[in-house]
């Protein structure tokens, strides 16, 4: 009867074992996933303020009427960042397939779906419905009817600069523009702390 016991717990023991590997391992591929979502995020925001940095530049020269100058061709080609945050959801994915319940700690638990599933999610939905739609609706047709040519964060040149900034829906553009970009680095910068926040809980449930 002991030894029936002891077996018995052996064999519980090496599940949880088991159990335990196969959550550690899915852990640090979570990690790995958060890891380079923060540096997407990191560089999002430079391209994000870069881009604002040259919109106010260009705004600038617009109110004040300054002449043009060749070296408003590279803020002119860089209006539009261009960033899209390409989540790497690869092993939360998983887990939604293979069960949540793989993980043992409710608060880590909780705290992967609130990130992945609200406010990743949530921070695509307001990046197509504001950031690209502007791209689409505004920028998009001014580049085209405005510009000689474009190659974007190198140079674009003006049809006929003086028309350009004279134009006021061009100016409205623009002036968009720069607070979106502004906006956009804010939202990003809060993403990184929630990333951040989320990485350092998984890192502390592997070394548990």
């Amino acid at each position: 009867m002991i030894g029936i016991l002891l077996a018995l717990q052996v064999n519980n023991w090496n599940e949880k074992r088991k159990i335990k590997i196969k959550e550690t391992k899915i852990l640090k591929e979570l990690r790995s996933d958060l890891a380079q979502n923060i540096d997407d995020i990191e560089e999002n925001i430079l391209f994000l303020k870069d881009s604002q940095k040259s919109n106010k530049i260009i705004l600038y020269h617009i109110e004040n009427k300054i002449p043009y100058n060749d070296s408003l061709d590279y803020h002119l080609s860089n209006m539009y960042p261009y960033i899209t945050f390409n989540i790497n959801q690869s092993t939360y994915e998983n887990l939604r397939q293979t069960g949540f319940n793989l993980i043992s700690n409710d608060s880590l638990r909780i705290s992967i779906s609130d990130l992945y599933a609200n406010k990743f999610s949530s921070y695509r939905k307001f990046e197509n419905t504001y950031l690209i739609e502007h791209h689409n609706n505004d920028m998009k047709p001014m580049f085209m009817t405005e510009f000689t040519s474009f190659q974007y964060r190198y140079s674009a040149h003006p049809n006929n600069y003086n028309q350009f900034i004279s134009n006021q829906r061009n100016r409205e553009v623009i002036f968009w523009m720069a607070d979106l970009c502004g906006v956009f680095a804010s939202i990003q910068s809060r993403l990184k702390e929630n990333a951040n926040e989320l990485l350092a809980q998984v890192e502390n449930e592997i070394d548990n």
